[in-house]
């Protein structure tokens, strides 16, 4: 395993510690995901991940003391830089973590550590169970395809793609786009089949209204021009 995360279509890789957690919260109380990450290099962390906040974008830094958590499991759990959190591990054990620090993620649950906070915390020597891989090329073709790759190497459990997160966002974005473009169409309809209306409706009024005018002795010329400048008036007052 540790062969294949060098060279080749790799373009660097770094050992860390996965686990999945959980936690029971959110306005459903029902059972969140956790993705915990640990590392034993904090200092080449951020080559991989970007740790930082969302107002004024100040690097989080990883220390023993605790974990960084993701800006949406903080909302989930309504904790704030300095409180102390309950989380369960795979093995169904209650673990508190203290929140060193809140950095900008909107999409997923996920816990960041340092090997040193991963022993406080678990009081276990801490050891890797995973790799973090960053590819040369980073096309999504060549990501999916590098994965199938990955997966049939020997000890390998899953394989886990910034790619899909990528699209929740690039959905999530698109969404009210396309809502908007389907609320601009509809109300296009709706004005041509008023304007359409309403022409019909003067147009019919006008019909009844020019023979009677005849019959009083009134001449065609004057009218039409009767008819015009009712219709002046009436395009003015919509406009005011």
């Amino acid at each position: 395993m540790a062969k294949a995360m060098k060279g080749g279509a790799v373009s660097e890789s770094v050992p860390i510690y996965y686990e999945e957690m959980s936690k029971v919260a959110g306005t459903e109380n029902d059972k969140q995901s956790i993705t915990l990450i640990a590392t034993d290099d904090a200092y080449n962390f951020g080559d991989y991940i970007t740790l930082r906040s969302r107002t004024g974008h100040k690097p989080q830094v990883l220390t023993d003391r605790g974990a960084i958590i993701s800006e949406r499991m903080a909302e989930m759990m309504d904790a704030k830089v300095g409180d102390t959190i309950t989380v369960t591990d795979s093995s169904g054990t209650e673990r508190k973590v203290r929140v060193d620090g809140i950095t900008e993620m909107h999409i997923g649950h996920f816990m960041f550590m340092t090997s040193g906070g991963y022993k406080h915390v678990f009081g276990e020597q801490y050891q890797s169970n995973a790799y973090m891989v960053r590819l040369k090329n980073h096309e999504t073709s060549n990501v999916e395809s590098r994965s199938a790759k990955l997966i049939k190497l020997d000890g390998a459990k899953g394989i886990v793609q910034n790619t899909t997160s990528k699209k929740q966002v690039a959905t999530i974005v698109d969404l009210p786009d396309q809502i908007m473009e389907v609320l601009i169409l509809a109300a296009e309809l709706l004005a041509v089949v008023i304007l359409y209306n309403l022409t019909n409706l003067n147009v019919s009024e006008r019909i009844r209204e020019l023979p009677t005018i005849k019959v009083l002795g009134g001449l065609g010329v004057l009218v039409y021009r009767r008819l015009k400048t009712v219709d002046m008036l009436g395009a003015l007052k919509s406009v005011e």
